[in-house]
């Protein structure tokens, strides 16, 4: 009877086998488990280097080889979007304090208004502004770096103070003389009240907390800020001194029509004989000249379809129809100067665009390379 227990009790051949194909069954599902699972990681993985790594750390624009990685691009829009919205709220607050149903007040209401709505505009054009602003940063760096322009901790702090409204040393003011019978007596300055050095403290330090809390920007970046925008002056000083003060300039009169008939007949006029001046002032539009004169003018002065002409003719050369916003004009070159002196007035007037068109310049060239899409713009939250 034992014997027969013990027998039954070993497996069989074929019990074995099925044994078998269910470790083996077991073992595959295991391994698919464990592959499954891993490639779920590995995904995971990618898209987190992707968002969290690769994506902040992919360049939105290219400047000279250097890169300009996206994630300072969406600190600096969250900034710029966080300084949009502190200017509103002053407004809206001023806002909140007037009355417009009050006549008096009218005014500073649609005034502020006014102010709210371009604001409110500017946040749609925003993060293009940004782009623009950093690549003009980084070609202004590059270039002072190159011209070995440089930016000191204490400019770069009086540019911060400048900011906040403290004056580290204002000057004193000096009190005016008024004359009581015949003797002059100064007269008492009012007392005008200035931020102190704990006040400006505490509204920086305040600012930079906001800013960590609100956009994520630390106080290095913020301060760096500052140092850009002393960057940009010293680079604006530097192509300023370097702005040539003569270049050509031509003498020439004009005559102002509305139609190109007119301006046909005005050629007619001229062929048969009468005198330009006579004629600039019998039917030109353009009255606040003398005989059409325009004296003398520089390249940039004029609109492009005139000055284009201009600078082309001879001296004594007339013009066909030349047409403009203005009208139709008829042009006469009296002279031309390949080197004259800039009056004062339009070489300041160079000096103060030589940075804008330097950059402009700049921006066009094939060493700024742009990678922006609008997937690059963080979200509003």
């Amino acid at each position: 009877m034992s014997n027969r227990r013990k027998q039954s009790e070993v497996p069989t051949r074929k019990q074995l086998s099925r044994r078998g194909r269910e470790e083996r069954q077991k073992r595959s599902l295991y391994a698919l488990v464990g592959v499954t699972a891993l490639v779920a990681v590995m995904v995971l993985a990618y898209g987190a280097y992707q968002e969290y790594i690769a994506k902040p750390s992919s360049p939105v624009a290219i400047v000279h080889g250097q890169p300009i990685p996206t994630r300072d691009y969406q600190a600096r829009v969250r900034y710029r979007r966080f300084e949009l919205a502190s200017q509103i709220a002053t407004l809206q607050q001023q806002l909140a304090g007037l009355d417009p149903t009050n006549e008096d007040q009218q005014f500073l209401v649609q005034y502020f208004q006014q102010q709210v709505q371009q604001l409110q505009s500017q946040s749609i054009v925003l993060p293009t502004q940004v782009l623009d602003e950093m690549i003009d940063e980084e070609l202004m760096l590059q270039e002072s770096v190159r011209r070995g322009i440089s930016v000191a901790p204490d400019e770069m702090q009086a540019e911060i103070e400048r900011l906040f409204g403290f004056e580290r040393s204002p000057p004193t003011p000096e009190p005016t003389s008024t004359t009581v019978e015949g003797e002059a007596t100064p007269t008492p300055v009012p007392t005008i009240e200035r931020m102190s050095q704990p006040e400006f403290d505490k509204s920086y330090s305040e600012y930079v907390l906001a800013l960590r809390r609100e956009v994520g920007m630390s106080e290095q970046a913020f301060r760096r800020l500052f140092e850009l925008n002393v960057f940009r002056t010293k680079l604006q000083e530097a192509l300023a001194e370097e702005m040539p003060s003569s270049e050509e300039q031509v003498h020439a009169r004009h005559v102002l029509v509305e139609t190109e008939e007119e301006a046909y007949d005005v050629l007619d006029r001229l062929a048969a004989g009468e005198d330009f001046a006579d004629l600039a002032d019998e039917v030109s539009l353009d009255t606040a000249t003398d005989g059409g004169d325009l004296e003398w003018f520089a390249r940039g002065q004029m609109v492009s379809e005139f000055e284009e002409v201009a600078f082309g003719l001879e001296i004594g050369g007339i013009s066909a129809p030349v047409e403009t916003s203005f009208g139709f004009h008829i042009i006469e070159v009296l002279d031309r100067d390949p080197n004259r002196p800039l009056d004062e007035a339009m070489l300041e007037q160079r000096k103060s665009a030589a940075l804008s068109e330097w950059l402009a310049e700049q921006r066009q060239s094939e060493a700024v390379e742009r990678y922006w899409s609008s997937a690059l713009v963080p979200s509003d939250g």
